[in-house]
Parts: structure tokens; C-alpha cells; sequence
């Protein structure tokens, strides 16, 4: 018997993700800040187990470095897929998140004034009202308005 118990103690039993996940959202809300890869397990199982998916995990889960965007549609990771949307304008393109479909950005080119720089949006997952449509690049909730919800793109020189 004393065999038996020593095996369980070196491989311990694999956490469920339901107790795992309420385990992270305990050490989340003590304030306590979880290493990269907790927290992508956190925001991962928050979306998949709660359907729930907050500003931060947003920057997690969605794999793009927002620092340095894709200069078009054509660049971003196989995980994206185009969708259209009602408020489809010729210049504006919408993608969803293949594993998390919640997560949204859309691309606007040009207009033909050639006003408006290429650039992204973030949608946030969690709108309530046009005052917390967006979601910077620094994982902040912003406003339609708000010059910090477009994302430029770098153009080459």
C-alpha cells in the first residue's frame, strides 16, 4: 500500500478545469497578478467554461502584437476568419477569432478622399454603450471617438 500512495504523490491527479479555473479566478480577485501562462489558461477557460471574456483576455487570447499590427487583412494568423456584418461599408473589413468568436477587429482601409489612414479596431466583447466600444492597444475600454481606438498601422519606408 505505501507504493500505492507514493505513485499519487508524485503525479498528483489532473485538476479539473472547472476547479482549476475557480482556483485562478480566486488568486485573480485576492489581486494577485498570474504568470503568462496561468493567465492565458485563466482567460482561456473563463471563455470556453464561462463564456465570458474581459478586455485583458482580449489581449491574451487574440494573438496579434498590436504594437506593431498587420499592415493588411492578408497578414493576420490562420486563426481569424472574415465575416460580414450589417454595417458592411466597402472599405471596412470584419473577422472573428476561429476559437473564440467573441473576440472581433475589423480592418479600415483608406477612404477614397484618402482621410482616414489604414488602421484596426478592437471591438470589446462587453459592450454596454458606444462609451465602451473599443479596446486599445493597451487593453483599455475606449470610446468610439476616441483617437486611441484606431490602431495604425506601420507604413514601410
Amino acid at each position: 500500500m505505501a507504493i500505492g500512495l507514493g505513485i499519487y504523490a508524485l503525479f498528483p491527479k489532473p485538476k479539473n478545469d472547472e476547479n482549476y479555473l475557480l482556483e485562478l479566478i480566486n488568486r485573480v480577485e485576492d489581486g494577485e497578478e498570474l504568470p503568462s501562462g496561468e493567465m492565458k489558461d485563466y482567460c482561456h477557460l473563463m471563455a470556453i467554461l464561462r463564456d465570458s471574456i474581459s478586455p485583458q483576455c482580449v489581449c491574451v487570447l487574440d494573438g496579434i502584437n498590436w504594437d506593431n499590427p498587420p499592415r493588411n487583412p492578408r497578414k493576420l494568423p490562420d486563426v481569424w476568419e472574415e465575416y460580414k456584418n450589417s454595417k458592411d461599408d466597402s472599405n471596412r473589413r470584419f473577422f472573428k477569432h476561429k476559437l473564440y468568436p467573441k473576440i472581433k477587429i475589423d480592418f479600415d482601409a483608406e477612404d477614397s478622399q484618402g482621410r482616414e489612414k489604414p488602421h484596426w479596431d478592437r471591438q470589446n466583447p462587453n459592450i454596454r454603450s458606444k462609451l465602451d466600444l473599443y479596446i486599445d492597444n493597451d487593453c483599455q475600454v475606449v470610446t468610439k471617438s476616441s483617437k486611441s481606438s484606431h490602431i495604425y498601422v506601420r507604413i514601410k519606408k
